[in-house]
């Protein structure tokens, strides 16, 4: 028998995004925990788990996957969705860092990126820059905290900016990322009000 340790298909999974979060400059904190404190921040996400989060996740089109995006083609169906609808503006590609850049009108015109990597979308939008940030020990303490209360969305550090950012699958309906986009905006609202006293 080989006693080469078996890695279940999640962890490489998991693995595989970290390589891509690192490769785009991004630090992920790891965070161990034992069996009773794991069971803590379970109960917690039980408890702050909203009905938004409930109707947020119910509305997911998960049955009929639509065909790999590319940066072209993701970028030509939100512009069609953007000269239709009014939650998004000002939309471009930059094919020198791959990625699509457009402005969430519902939240008062804040600029989010989206980048078509492998078999995912990351959809990010800048919190501060690091120097804004009055303490960072405190800061990066409290955005630990509210992690879990923002539904989709996590916090991460990318250059000098503080980011909010999702993934979807590469696979994902144009309808799932209009809506990541509008949860990005509405938890980066939630985030500021929240930290505003921590950043300068």
């Amino acid at each position: 028998m080989s006693s080469k340790q078996h890695v279940s298909p999640g962890a490489k999974r998991q693995k595989a995004f970290r390589e891509r979060m690192a490769g785009l400059g991004m630090t992920i904190p790891r965070i161990y925990m034992a069996e009773d404190e794991q069971a803590l921040v379970r109960a917690f996400l039980r408890r702050y788990r909203s009905a938004r989060t409930e109707q947020l996740i119910e509305g997911m089109d998960t049955a009929n996957p639509s065909a790999s995006w590319s940066m072209a083609s993701l970028h030509a169906a939100l512009q069609v969705y953007a000269d239709t609808h009014g939650e998004l503006a000002d939309l471009e590609q930059h094919a020198e860092t791959a990625t699509i850049e457009l402005a969430l009108v519902r939240y008062g015109g804040r600029m989010a990126q989206l980048v078509v990597a492998n078999h995912e979308i990351l959809v990010a939008t800048a919190l501060c820059k690091r120097q804004a940030v009055s303490d960072v020990a405190r800061f990066n303490d409290a955005c630990l905290r509210l992690g879990p209360t923002l539904p989709l969305s996590n916090v991460g550090l990318v250059g000098e900016y503080y980011i909010l950012f999702g993934q979807l699958s590469a696979h994902a309906p144009l309808a799932n990322i209009v809506e990541e986009l509008d949860v990005l905006g509405r938890n980066t609202v939630d985030a500021l009000n929240e930290l505003s006293d921590l950043i300068r």
